[in-house]
């Protein structure tokens, strides 16, 4: 009698033990699903991404630039321009705000990525270019994006990039004075 109590306990724990193995073995699905999908996000993402970047061109910096100093003499290619560098940038920051989402990147690299996302998109003609086309992305990255704004002053990167850009042509002018003053340099003999 003793032997039938011992068995019933027995399979009793088995049965447990194959419910528990059941439910661990969904989970991991569950979690590998969720990965496969980020992944699979992520891929088509760098393939929009790889198009943009085929598009700018080699003059997409002439397109930041007047967007960002002279707006007003922005053409409409360089709008384009202008729009997939932006558009570039921001999935770039909105794939890592999945990736932390997910728990898959830190804190620290989400904060770094909204930061520069925010830089990015941070003065006047591209806060017009965010406001037209934000609804392209996911609902909860638009609110921290938003916030990150809200926080920021819209002349900033403009006077930053001026001050950037006045200091480096300065270099020029100080090195030409130091360099009057020098003997011109002698080529060495053949």
């Amino acid at each position: 009698m003793n032997l039938d109590a011992l068995n019933k306990w027995l399979t009793l724990l088995a049965n447990f033990g194959v419910i528990g193995g059941l439910v661990l073995v969904a989970i991991q699905m569950n979690f590998n699903t969720d990965t496969i999908r980020l992944q699979n996000d992520l891929a088509l993402n760098r393939e929009f991404a790889a198009g943009e970047l085929a598009y700018m061109g080699d003059s997409a910096s002439v397109a930041y630039a007047n967007a960002l100093f002279y707006p007003d003499e922005l053409t409409e290619a360089q709008l384009g321009q202008f729009w997939a560098y932006l558009h570039n940038y921001v999935l770039a920051a909105q794939n890592n705000w999945l990736a932390f989402r997910d728990g898959r990147v830190s804190k620290d690299s989400w904060n770094r990525a909204k930061a520069q996302a925010a830089g990015f998109i941070g003065f006047p003609a591209a806060r017009i270019w965010w406001k037209h086309t934000k609804i392209e992305y996911e609902q909860d990255f638009i609110e921290q994006i938003d916030l990150e704004l809200s926080e920021r002053d819209p002349r900033e990167v403009e006077r930053m990039t001026r001050q950037m850009f006045d200091e480096i042509k300065s270099l020029n002018r100080v090195t030409e004075k130091a360099n009057s003053s020098l003997p011109a340099p002698r080529l060495p003999s053949s």
